[in-house]
């Protein structure tokens, strides 16, 4: 069970992500090391990376509902990229002095949101869908995990598009722009509203309490903990986890990989150590200061190739992407992961619009306050594995 297939079972008039699209948002980002440097068309759209198991649907996880009537796919402006990835170096620094922080739940909220080019009324304009998934791991395992997920709203993405919608008459259905040959289950009506909607809700125990981010291996929170802070020994550990079981890959990809760190529950330390380590790859590309999707300033970085892929947008199916993480400059944690940025302008497309992100609430992180299914949220049978 995973976010996905909680919407698609809660929200039978919203269509459904494609078996594609869905693969791909199970895919690590690190993967993208072993691509060609040029992929086109619908093969090379990379999404939400989160390789996780249900339990895991959990460690997706989003944010202020505030926050979500003011999203607009603004393009972020890039101010003087310092040099090399000292910033990265120097973010470290900073992130080693916090203070550690503890609670009885991680609670982590996600906004997966992506732009859709519609039709309604003979008018194409955008609308943002936004989903929200939350997140509660218990520190004790023997305390079920819980996760809700839900539709937040499918609405106008620009007060341009906005106007265009009500020259439309203001439907509350457009029917999805898709390329020729798209099938029809992935190309139906979609609702237009600012009303959240099909709740689902589940919680269970999680086997032995391991974290639900499943991307560096079976890791329990007591193992997140016991990291090394020292940049050697952490890399060290991290070759102990490859070897035991993430040999698919090669150990410098896995490395790659560990940027994962900065979005799990470890001490400031431990993040601190990730960060330098992060730093001193080949594959990490530093690049200046930007303001994410939701208005927050954030050091844009990118930790495997982000550049040279194409996807769909409306009709288009070779729209030019490039891909940025988006780490906050106080505690170098993520901001925005796998934010896929228009690389050139297109039909209802100007180049610089982000056409998808996952973005976390500032609010995430360890809680004492107890988790509460929310109200109208339906509760699934379906188990976590």
């Amino acid at each position: 069970m995973d976010e996905f297939g909680l919407l698609a079972k809660s929200l039978p008039d919203a269509p459904p992500p494609s078996s594609e699209v869905v693969d791909r948002a199970r895919a690590r980002l690190s993967a993208a090391q072993a691509q060609p440097s040029a992929v086109r068309g619908r093969a090379a759209r990379r999404r939400a990376t989160w390789g996780w198991t249900a339990a895991a649907t959990v460690a997706v996880v989003t944010a202020v509902i505030a926050l979500v009537a003011g999203l607009t796919p603004a393009p972020g402006p890039v101010i003087t990229p310092p040099r090399g990835n000292d910033a990265l170096l120097r973010l470290a620094d900073d992130v080693a002095r916090l203070p550690d922080r503890t609670g009885a739940y991680w609670h982590r909220p996600l906004l997966n949101s992506s732009l859709m080019r519609v039709t309604a009324g003979n008018t194409r304009f955008n609308v943002l869908r936004v989903s929200r998934v939350d997140l509660w791991q218990p520190r004790d395992p023997r305390d079920p995990v819980q996760a809700w997920v839900r539709l937040e709203s499918v609405r106008p993405a620009t007060p341009a598009d906005e106007r265009l919608w009500k020259a439309a008459g203001s439907p509350s259905s457009a029917q999805r722009v898709c390329t020729p040959g798209t099938p029809a289950k992935d190309c139906g009506k979609v609702r237009v509203g600012d009303k959240p909607s099909g709740c689902v809700y589940t919680r269970a125990v999680e086997p032995d309490g391991v974290f639900g981010d499943r991307r560096l291996g079976d890791l329990t929170l007591g193992a997140l903990a016991a990291l090394p802070t020292d940049v050697g020994a952490l890399r060290e550990r991290l070759r102990g986890i490859w070897r035991t079981d993430r040999q698919d890959e090669s150990f410098e990809q896995f490395l790659s990989g560990s940027a994962a760190l900065l979005e799990m529950p470890v001490s400031p330390a431990v993040r601190a150590a990730a960060l330098r380590l992060l730093a001193g790859l080949p594959t990490t590309t530093t690049g200046g200061t930007v303001v994410d999707p939701l208005g927050r300033p954030g050091l844009a970085v990118a930790f495997v190739k982000s550049e040279g892929y194409s996807a769909e947008f409306g009709a288009d199916d070779e729209v030019a992407e490039r891909y940025t993480t988006i780490l906050d400059p106080r505690t170098g944690a993520v901001l925005v992961s796998d934010a896929a940025i228009a690389a050139e302008n297109a039909e209802g497309l100007t180049k610089g619009t982000y056409t998808y992100y996952a973005a976390r609430a500032s609010g995430a992180g360890w809680t004492d306050d107890r988790p509460t299914r929310p109200r109208g949220c339906k509760l699934s049978s379906r188990p976590i594995p």
